[in-house]
């Protein structure tokens, strides 16, 4: 039956080795300054995409849902960013504090607790056009 066979090794390593190339081409380029909005796994950490894993590795600083949530995953990926929250109590307060930074020409990644931050989640507001 399909799937029941063992994983072929010389296929893993050639992945592996692929993803490996990939990332280190991105890491070795600047980030530029501005707002990232990243997708984030929802359910199996496995699921991070290398795009997503080097961007928030390069970002100067992360925003978050919540911190404990988003510091496993950065673990699972060796990923060491200052994070901080930003959410529905404290976007108000921290909007002002963004904004400025971006403005400094910051690289500013913001994730969701799971998935891609829709219109709803936090930075809503970072993201309307006309906002800057």
């Amino acid at each position: 039956r399909p799937g029941d066979e063992p994983p072929d090794d010389d296929a893993a390593r050639l992945v592996g080795a692929a993803l490996a190339e990939q990332a280190a081409r991105e890491m070795a380029e600047p980030l530029a300054g501005g707002l990232y909005v990243v997708a984030t796994p929802i359910g199996n950490l496995g699921d991070m995409t290398v795009r997503a894993a080097t961007t928030l590795a390069r970002a100067d600083s992360i925003l978050c849902e919540d911190t404990r949530v988003s510091r496993t995953l950065l673990a699972r990926y060796a990923i060491k960013r200052p994070l901080r929250a930003f959410h529905e109590h404290n976007e108000e307060a921290e909007q002002a504090r963004v904004l400025a930074e971006l403005g400094e020409g910051h690289a500013i990644a913001l994730i969701s607790d799971a998935g891609r931050p829709p219109l709803p989640d936090p930075g809503f507001k970072l993201r309307r056009p006309g906002v800057a």
